[in-house]
């Protein structure tokens, strides 16, 4: 074998392992955030349901973590910012939170009632007193 077909072998073998860990990374992209949203879920639901407060700070980092690994999912902007809002949050954080999940997902009914919900229950910005 000449010295240019080893080195096409070569080429093909380091091509095909490129594909095989962008595949392999794109499946863990792909799959992984999964897990951080069902514990953000859990952390947050107990917080509401059960009362236990301290788990929505655990939520708040899970889903900044769920993010972390996919920063374009409006439902972990959502859940971020009501587990920030009920952990007394400034408003016009939240409301950023809030505006990434709107920009990301206008048209998703149960975050728009999400939004609408929050918006409902945060007193509109004081007029300025001229």
């Amino acid at each position: 074998m000449t010295g240019r077909a080893i080195r096409a072998r070569l080429a093909a073998l380091g091509a095909l392992a490129l594909a095989g860990l962008a595949m392999g990374r794109l499946g863990w992209a792909v799959a992984g955030p999964e897990p951080l949203r069902t514990q953000a879920e859990a952390h947050f639901r107990a917080a509401v349901t059960g009362g236990e407060s301290g788990r929505l700070h655990a939520a708040a980092d899970a889903w900044k973590d769920a993010l972390a690994w996919s920063p374009a999912d409006p439902f972990a902007w959502t859940g971020l910012a009501w587990a920030e809002a009920l952990r007394g949050a400034p408003a016009p954080y939240v409301a950023r939170l809030m505006a990434r999940s709107a920009m990301l997902s206008p048209h998703v009914p149960a975050l728009r009632r999400a939004r609408h919900r929050w918006s409902a229950r945060t007193p509109p910005p004081a007029a300025p007193g001229w």
